[in-house]
């Protein structure tokens, strides 16, 4: 879509550039001696091919976005916040007692992760237009999965984050994945059914209206074989079918992925993305977290 392909060039760090934000050291320096922490992505750009895979998948990994070193630091601060809580140490699984902790407001109110703002910025700035969107109070909110036992393609809690629309193009909101520890396949990472935005515009032009998570499910159950079956429980052979073979709707290919990466790997998603949680059938649990980068002018409730 050229809205999206005209931000993103005019957004695009030119190559050798770098983002960074002065450390106190660097301030307290002597003049001429600097030095820099590098909170925000370096020499970053969006290429073409990046662009087109955003729009075709309606999700973009872009890897090693964000530092190693400000990744550590922050997954520290989610281990400190488990072991204060829960009682969760991270070198004894015997303490994993909780699958699906939440409730990090402490953390997120504190300005734990706020050092990832500048990072995003870039990212919201290509995708919703430089200046064109509104920089949250606080970033990031936690998303951890302990080993929760089988892995298996979910039939249920598909949804999307906001209304569907008939434009894949000018997007109200964005959401940012920054992961914090590695996610393997069948760790965690959040299932997403890739090009599904595309077959939701094209069914929400059909009906002339928005839909919700709720009319997206229950028209693509009726009219959608490859959907339909994803939303049974009955469906059998689930990874081989949605995951491996993948199929078509309304002459779009679909096809289940992972969100799967390495540590400082960014991942951005279309808000008409039908998205779910998954299992965790791994010995490590899945730390990232997530951010909703919002144009402005857009409700946040609705969120």
């Amino acid at each position: 879509m050229t809205s999206i392909t005209a931000l993103a060039v005019a957004a695009g760090t030119p190559r050798g550039e770098h983002h960074g934000s002065v450390s106190a050291e660097a301030r307290c320096s002597p003049r001429g001696v600097f030095t820099w922490r590098f909170s925000v992505a370096t020499a970053f750009s969006l290429t073409q091919e990046q662009i087109a895979e955003f729009e075709r998948a309606g999700m973009l990994r872009v890897p090693n976005f964000f530092p190693q070193q400000t990744m550590s630091e922050m997954a520290g601060k989610i281990w400190t916040d488990l072991y204060a809580r829960f009682g969760i140490d991270r070198h004894r699984p015997d303490t994993w007692t909780k699958e699906r902790p939440a409730q990090f407001q402490k953390l997120i109110r504190f300005g734990s992760f706020d050092a990832l703002g500048d990072s995003l910025a870039v990212i919201a700035d290509a995708l919703l237009g430089s200046g064109a969107w509104d920089r949250p109070r606080h970033i990031g909110l936690p998303l951890v999965t302990f080993p929760t036992g089988a892995w298996d393609v979910l039939h249920a809690m598909w949804h999307l984050d906001l209304p569907a629309t008939g434009s894949v193009g000018k997007l109200p909101i964005v959401r940012a994945f920054a992961l914090l520890e590695p996610v393997r396949p069948r760790g965690g990472g959040t299932c997403y059914v890739e090009g599904s935005h595309r077959v939701i515009a094209d069914r929400a032009r059909a009906a002339s209206e928005s839909l919700r998570s709720a009319d997206v499910k229950g028209l693509l159950q009726a009219e959608e074989p490859w959907f339909a079956a994803l939303f049974s429980q009955e469906s059998k052979n689930r990874e081989q079918r949605f995951m491996i073979d993948g199929g078509l709707a309304r002459g779009i290919e679909v096809r289940v992925r992972e969100i799967v990466g390495d540590t400082g790997d960014a991942f951005v998603m279309h808000p008409s993305l039908l998205h779910t949680i998954a299992p965790n059938a791994l010995d490590r649990p899945r730390l990232m977290l997530v951010q909703p980068l919002v144009r402005r002018g857009w409700n946040q409730d609705r969120l």
